[in-house]
């Protein structure tokens, strides 16, 4: 059999973690695809995977396979790459990942597709974190204060946290006039990498921690706003969740002369190649052309409605036991 076509299928499988799953990505029926498996454990002489009739995984020696497999095809790509005549144009499948809640990623790509109709893109949104080589992902657009070095970044934009509170709250509980006055009010928490339930604020040079009381957690920040717009309490949340809210009217930004720590950063990642593919690059800069300055953030709002007269937040009086 063709090993380098074993290769890719043993790389689906692994990456997939299941053989039926490979097929359906690679459009191959599941007999073949065990077939390329076992030509490779006949031609290595060891097993790659550990079989059960639910699950599959990689065994030790598969596990190093898999490095090397990844290593060696990804040169192949490199090698077609390097040919002008063949690399000119933007083709093939593009696996793009980005976070649940940031929807304008999902606009871009189909953008990108109209205008290089040879590209498909495999958009897969989630907040975990993903290891691109591993699972084979193109480019990762990625928000978060830093990242590490262990891959390409291309800033594309900042993303401002503020904090947010529908009217209805504010007329009902009062807005909060200094950071201390955020601890005596409903916290609506994002719980993604880990809850969020102190906000750090900056002002001047100075800042203040505060501890929120947690009335609610999610892993969604479109749950998060749908809460807060209804009354439900205050969220800090990045400026691409509240923007259209914010037009809309539906919520106010509080304490807006405070910056809400830390400031986060849009990203385009993708895996250090040495000849980059077309498709990747022309998406990149597809992201890039969409977002803008990467020193401004896109999101938040030019000017700040002035705020409406409200009720003095109202303090907890603290009881002891006697």
């Amino acid at each position: 059999m063709d090993t380098l076509q074993s290769m890719k299928v043993f790389v689906r499988v692994a990456q997939l973690s299941g053989f039926a799953a490979a097929a359906r990505d690679l459009r191959m029926s599941p007999a073949a695809v065990t077939k390329h498996v076992a030509a490779l454990e006949s031609r290595v002489g060891s097993r790659v995977f550990d079989r059960t009739t639910r699950s599959i995984s990689l065994t030790e020696p598969g596990r190093i396979y898999l490095e090397h497999c990844l290593g060696c095809l990804q040169a192949f790509e490199d090698a077609d790459a390097s040919m002008s005549e063949l690399s000119k144009e933007p083709k093939g499948l593009l696996r793009v990942t980005a976070p649940l809640d940031l929807a304008s990623v999902a606009a871009v790509a189909a953008r990108f597709m109209n205008a290089y109709p040879k590209v498909t893109v495999d958009l897969q949104m989630s907040n975990r974190p993903v290891d691109l080589v591993t699972e084979g992902i193109d480019v990762a657009v990625r928000v978060a204060a830093a990242l590490d070095g262990g891959n390409v970044a291309r800033p594309l934009a900042l993303a401002r946290m503020g904090i947010f509170a529908a009217p209805a709250y504010l007329r009902k509980h009062g807005r909060p006039r200094r950071p201390e006055d955020l601890e005596h009010h409903r916290g609506l928490v994002f719980l993604e990498p880990h809850p969020r339930d102190e906000w750090m604020l900056e002002r001047d040079g100075s800042r203040v921690r505060v501890k929120l009381s947690s009335a609610l957690t999610t892993n969604s920040g479109a749950a998060l706003c749908a809460a807060m717009v209804e009354g439900a309490g205050l969220t800090a949340c990045p400026s691409f969740l509240a923007r259209d809210h914010l037009d809309a009217g539906r919520c106010e930004l509080v304490l807006p002369e405070w910056k809400v720590l830390p400031e986060l950063h849009v990203y385009a990642v993708y895996p250090h190649r040495r000849f980059l593919a077309p498709k990747v690059r022309a998406f990149v800069e597809a992201l890039r052309a969409a977002y803008g300055d990467p020193t401004k953030d896109p999101w938040w709002p030019e000017t700040v409605r002035p705020a409406a007269a409200t009720k003095p937040a109202t303090r907890r009086r603290s009881v002891r036991s006697s």
